[in-house]
C-alpha cells in the first residue's frame, strides 16, 4: 500500500467521522433533503483539511494570542482622587 493510498484511506475515514453525525442529525429533524442539508453533507468533505490546518497552526504558533479581552469595569482604579467630607 502506497503513502497516497494510506493518506486517502485516512482522509476518507476522517470524512466519514464528520459525515455520520451530520447525516444522523438530518434524519432526526425530519429527514427532508433540502439544499442546506446537501450542502452540509458536501462540506463534510472539507473538514479533514481544515482540521489538519488548525492543528498545524496551533503546533507551530510561538507567539501569544494578540487579542486579549479585558473587562475594564473590573479593574480597580487607584489614581482616582479620594473625596472625604470632613
Amino acid at each position: 500500500m502506497s503513502n497516497l493510498q494510506i493518506a486517502a484511506l485516512a482522509y476518507g475515514a476522517t470524512t466519514l467521522i464528520y459525515l455520520a453525525p451530520t447525516y444522523i442529525e438530518g434524519e432526526r429533524v425530519g429527514g427532508q433533503w433540502s439544499a442546506h442539508r446537501i450542502a452540509g453533507l458536501v462540506l463534510c468533505l472539507f473538514w479533514p483539511v481544515l482540521t489538519v490546518i488548525v492543528i498545524y497552526k496551533v503546533a507551530v504558533a510561538t507567539s501569544k494570542p494578540k487579542l486579549v479581552f479585558i473587562d475594564h469595569a473590573a479593574i480597580p482604579r487607584h489614581n482616582a482622587p479620594n473625596r472625604h467630607s470632613d
